[in-house]
């Protein structure tokens, strides 16, 4: 084997290796094991009606938006949640009070909040705040209500699957000071990068997946029962007549590259042929770096043989020259 191919293969191993490293946590998401925490049909639809278990989580209801004027096309969402839940308290975070609450409460984190790119990024990190500092249940704009949540609050925190794989950040709910969620706003200012596709940094940052990556963190070494954090799964989250929300159109957020990602599953064909023609451009960079390789292995062998040419003809005329001496 050429030394240039094992140099090749060596740094291919070293990056794959750091890669493996780095990305573990989003690794550990293809093994969905969000069953063993699901929250079952018989817990949250008993037979008879009733709820035997206490209520755990406080009987507040949380929303965000940037001010008091809701978009007509989630009015009727929140007015629903509002109407099913008239002994809960209900509160609507707008981008000014969310701010102060922040200040004053969690001053260690306005730097980071105002650092923060995208106006999503704040409405996903507050949700978290509030659910530590008040308990309650966190619903977004778009989720509403369709039945009463008091079968979700017997446990002491709960969020719900995405498919395939993972949880979302739309429906959650917890006691005051959760484990969880106390883990959540201590990571967030670690995360806090540019990934430089706005989606991604948005998702990777605060969003779902960040939340999710911080789940399979903290279930990782095992979680008293107390401590676990529930799963509300899809059948029992919507389109089911036992659901608990029905989703309105519309997203408060996605911007032009949310948009072309989700596109591309309206366009399958050409999602696969872009796949296969940056692999195929990928395979030709590693062919021109091969190739590289071996010029400069070339050159340099070359430069090499010449300075050793040069190095012993030097030797050899300084050789006479030293006989020449002695002679006279």
């Amino acid at each position: 084997m050429r030394k240039e191919l094992k140099y090749l293969i060596g740094a291919h191993v070293v990056i794959v290796v750091y890669l493996i490293w780095y990305l573990f946590d989003l690794i550990t998401l293809l093994h969905d094991d969000s069953f063993a925490d699901a929250l079952l049909d018989v817990e949250l639809n008993p037979a008879d009606g009733v709820i035997t278990k206490p209520l755990l989580i406080p009987k507040i209801i949380h929303q965000t938006y940037k001010d008091n004027h809701i978009p007509e096309n989630w009015k009727s969402g929140q007015q629903a949640c509002i109407n099913l839940h008239p002994d809960y308290q209900y509160i609507l975070w707008t981008d000014e009070m969310a701010r102060d609450f922040i200040a004053e409460t969690y001053p260690w984190f306005l730097q980071t909040w105002d650092k923060y790119k995208y106006p999503i990024q704040r409405a996903d990190a507050i949700r978290y705040f509030v659910l530590v500092h008040f308990g309650g249940v966190y619903i977004d704009l778009d989720d509403g209500c369709e039945r009463r949540l008091d079968p979700l609050m017997t446990v002491s925190g709960f969020v719900r699957k995405t498919l395939p794989t993972g949880i979302s950040n739309d429906v959650m709910g917890a006691v005051p000071n959760h484990p969880f969620f106390l883990k959540v706003i201590d990571s967030l200012k670690n995360y806090q990068k540019n990934w430089l596709v706005p989606y991604i940094t948005i998702m990777y940052s605060t969003g779902p997946l960040f939340l999710s990556v911080m789940w399979k963190q903290y279930k990782r070494w095992g979680v008293p029962e107390a401590g676990k954090i529930r799963i509300l799964m899809p059948n029992n989250y919507k389109t089911n007549a036992y659901s608990f929300f029905a989703i309105s159109p519309g997203s408060s957020w996605h911007l032009d590259d949310a948009k072309f990602i989700k596109e591309l599953a309206n366009h399958i064909a050409l999602a696969v042929f872009g796949g296969f023609c940056i692999v195929l451009a990928f395979l030709l960079i590693e062919y021109w770096i091969y190739n590289l390789l071996i010029s400069s292995s070339k050159i340099k062998a070359k430069v090499t043989k010449w300075l050793h040419a040069k190095k012993i003809t030097r030797k050899r005329k300084d050789s006479n020259l030293n006989v020449y001496k002695e002679q006279v």
